[in-house]
């Protein structure tokens, strides 16, 4: 029996969050909980959450980390390069959207990411993959064949690239470093459906 990946779709955007879990454990990690909080801690139940992993900084990834993080007092991992995006409305995209000048709910106070992170059974090879923010990382976990692209990489496309620290350049080389991985990861994007890195390379020629 294989790992869990349960999706929930969160909020106006549409975003992919994922529960995890290995099997016969009572524990689980969530990446990217978007804002949809209360659907978010029913999709969890009565497991214990042992940490929040956000693949970026934009609004509709993160708005629930805080007020999870408070609740389930699980520890929030993020990459360096998006930190500054965190707790600030103007450069995760919430103001522009909703009109304020503030996020609302706990702030949001996040580890950064090393090169692997175990946790709850689970053994993530953490991919800086910049390109649709600084600190855009993909979550691999090498044994399972899963990929968790976060806004790197799409079912048919890719995150926009005229975002607070979005690079075309940047973007090209880590769908170039994604593409090496074996063709059978099964690819668990932050928008639309799952797909593999087979199907994807298949598009591009880079």
């Amino acid at each position: 029996m294989g790992i869990q990946i349960t999706p929930v779709l969160c909020g106006m955007i549409q975003e992919n969050a994922y529960i995890v879990a290995a099997p016969g454990r009572g524990d689980c990690v969530v990446v990217d909980p978007g804002d949809e909080y209360p659907k978010l801690k029913r999709a969890v139940g009565n497991r214990r959450v042992g940490a929040i992993l956000l693949t970026h900084g934009h609004f509709d990834h993160i708005r629930a980390a805080g007020e999870m993080a408070a609740d389930f007092g699980a520890p929030v991992y993020a990459a360096a390069g998006d930190m500054e995006m965190l707790n600030d409305a103007n450069l995760n995209g919430y103001a522009g959207l909703m009109g304020v000048t503030e996020m609302d709910g706990p702030e949001i106070a996040a580890e950064p990411f090393g090169e692997r992170l175990a946790v709850c059974g689970l053994d993530f090879a953490i991919i800086p993959t910049p390109g649709h923010s600084k600190g855009s990382v993909c979550l691999y976990l090498e044994d399972e064949g899963a990929l968790f692209s976060g806004d790197t990489l799409f079912c048919c496309g890719y995150g926009r690239l005229d975002l607070h620290g979005g690079s075309p350049a940047d973007m090209a080389r880590s769908l170039k470093a994604l593409f090496a991985l074996p063709g059978g990861v099964r690819v668990y994007p932050g928008h639309g459906g799952a797909t593999t890195i087979g199907e994807e390379r298949a598009r591009y020629s880079l």
